[in-house]
């Protein structure tokens, strides 16, 4: 007979309705919507207006029935207010939520990694330096406020070229590429500014600027028995940028037996050394020619997108259920994915021009045969369908159409 003993956390849940604590939400809706399909309640853990980064706009979106907490700086308050509520399992939302959903799942108790190791999961320069103490491929690099220690790398080191970026991942900053010394002292006062708006961390990476197809690896890891963990690919894009460096669009790639084995590989080892035990971690990845596979940053989050009910109804794959299962089951579970069947493309729109070019562009991609999804932002636009020539031929209608928004937006 085989007899399993379950966390005391996870015997809670198991005994009455459930509660997942989802910490720092910009929008808890998803969350609670995916969470009630299982049966969980969600609760909302809100960061004080004076713990939000500038940048940061307040809450988002709420769900109905969602019980809120504010977490104003108090650790032992927060898990006060989450006590009575049955919280089982706590999952960060946002890049500014995972530290404080490690410290409150080790206060309540719940399955999860230790809270001094959070920075591993959230911060590029603190990555590249556990990947290369493990002997893992990173870029090379310095995490650091200071131009002078900066500069000093960038002479001692000198390679081809220098990608300077926040060192807090998952901000919507774009890194900034520079040749030599002038450029980067040109880019570091603003960059430093607009990373303490976006992340409330003035800290900046500067590493080697690597060339090479890039990915967007999506990841799933159960807790297992002896405190082995068990890490699951679960969905691979491949990213396309213009010539200028802007995201032009993501392919989700079908599971080619070579491409998803390396990928594969190197991520367990990848998520071993950032110590994570459980849950959900969205990673970008380039491809080089000399080393293979090497990590540009790591996010602790669930990593959903608008593409994510295409992705759900072609493969059955639910990115939120997911996660509350990462989190609080009690033996590692088998991933099989299942074949995409369909091609799914997410598409990054440009904006120029103006509003009203804007909405008439919007009216004409809507109608488009293969566009599933706009988001709200009109920024991305997904594209679904069992025939990669219809999704392609969608696509390039999309860029015919900004084409022309330009053109007119030009004309006198």
């Amino acid at each position: 007979m085989i007899t399993t003993v379950l966390h005391p956390a996870l015997a809670r849940a198991a005994a009455s309705t459930a509660t997942v604590a989802v910490v720092a939400p910009r929008d808890v809706l998803p969350y609670a919507q995916a969470f009630a399909r299982r049966g969980w309640r969600t609760v909302a853990v809100d960061l004080a207006s004076h713990l939000r980064p500038l940048a940061l706009p307040g809450t988002g979106r709420t769900a109905g029935r969602t019980d809120r907490v504010e977490h104003t700086g108090s650790l032992r308050r927060t898990v006060k207010k989450l006590r009575p509520l049955g919280v089982s399992a706590a999952i960060a939302a946002s890049p500014e939520g995972i530290e404080l959903a490690d410290r409150l799942a080790w206060q309540l108790e719940l399955p999860g990694p230790d809270p001094i190791t959070s920075l591993l999961r959230r911060d590029r320069g603190a990555q590249a330096k556990a990947l290369t103490q493990a002997g893992i491929a990173a870029p090379r690099g310095v995490r650091t406020t200071s131009l002078a220690y900066a500069l000093e790398w960038a002479r001692f080191c000198a390679p081809p070229r220098f990608l300077l970026a926040p060192a807090a991942a998952g901000i919507d900053l774009a890194p900034v590429s520079c040749a030599d010394d002038l450029q980067i002292s040109s880019a570091w006062p603003e960059m430093r500014r607009a990373a303490a708006r976006h992340s409330r961390d003035a800290h900046l990476v500067l590493t080697e600027e690597l060339t090479g197809p890039r990915y967007m690896v999506n990841t799933s890891t159960h807790p297992g028995p002896n405190g082995a963990a068990h890490h699951d690919v679960t969905d691979i894009w491949a990213e396309v940028h213009t010539p200028e460096g802007l995201l032009d669009r993501r392919d989700l790639l079908d599971r080619q037996p070579l491409l998803a084995r390396v990928l594969t590989m190197y991520m367990r080892r990848v998520l071993d050394a950032l110590g994570v035990v459980s849950g959900p971690v969205s990673s970008q990845i380039v491809y080089t020619v000399d080393r293979g596979p090497v990590l540009l940053s790591a996010l602790a989050v669930p990593g959903i997108s608008l593409a994510d009910g295409a992705l759900r109804s072609c493969t059955g794959f639910d990115r939120l259920s997911a996660a509350l299962d990462a989190v609080t089951a009690a033996q590692p579970a088998r991933f099989t994915p299942a074949p995409a069947g369909r091609h799914i493309v997410r598409v990054r729109l440009h904006s120029h021009g103006s509003d009203g070019i804007e909405l008439r562009l919007l009216r004409s991609v809507r109608q488009l045969p293969t566009v599933v999804a706009v988001s709200p932002s009109s920024s991305e636009v997904v594209l679904s369908h069992a025939r990669s020539q219809a999704v392609e031929a969608d696509y390039q209608a999309i860029r015919a159409l900004e084409r022309d928004r330009l053109h007119r937006a030009g004309c006198p």
